[in-house]
């Protein structure tokens, strides 16, 4: 009965949000409504199954949030003006030129050059969680955890940046790190 109703409390915390957030003021005493069953439905997903509750009330959660959102794109107008044909500057317009070289340069920095940061940036990690008294398996798996994370901030952060140098230093940072655990002899 407490899994039913943490269910059914997520559901209703999901109605509440959405008919609060859709009226012209926001009323402060709805959201806390809705927010209050949300945990509510959290907390009892946890007594009853911990986090397996919690992922369970959690799904039913997205599933009427998904049913909301759809309702509203649904019933939601067309746009009154055309979207633009010319994508988001990945082909250049006629007459310009295509950048070619540029376009490989910053290809390889995010795919190489982000993958060796990457990797220098977990083996720092596992150099400083073994300095600091953690076992060869956690430190194993904080270099695992660093590796793609590190590489997702630096896939986005490459492109981001303006200039070669500034797009190089910030590559360089986690290599540089890295070199103490190689100076000292760390096994990888």
């Amino acid at each position: 009965m407490l899994f039913a109703a943490g269910s059914a409390s997520a559901v209703a915390a999901l109605l509440v949000l959405r008919f609060s957030w859709a009226r012209p003021g926001r009323s402060w005493l709805l959201n806390a409504a809705g927010w209050l069953l949300l945990a509510t439905s959290v907390a009892a997903g946890s007594a009853v199954a911990g986090a397996w509750g919690i992922s369970v009330v959690a799904l039913w959660a997205m599933g009427a949030a998904f049913v909301l959102l759809a309702v509203a794109a649904w019933k939601s107008p067309p746009a009154r003006r055309k979207a633009s044909s010319r994508r988001a500057g990945m082909l250049p317009e006629a007459g310009e030129p295509l950048r070619l070289g540029g376009r490989v340069t910053t290809f390889l920095l995010i795919v190489l050059g982000a993958m060796i940061s990457s990797i220098a940036l977990a083996i720092t990690t596992r150099w400083l969680a073994l300095l600091m008294g953690a076992s060869e398996g956690n430190a194993n798996v904080l270099a695992l955890f660093a590796a793609p994370l590190g590489w997702t901030i630096l896939a986005f952060l490459i492109p981001m940046t303006n200039g070669r140098r500034r797009q190089l230093a910030i590559l360089s940072i986690p290599i540089a790190t890295a070199i103490p655990a190689f100076v000292t002899g760390s096994p990888l």
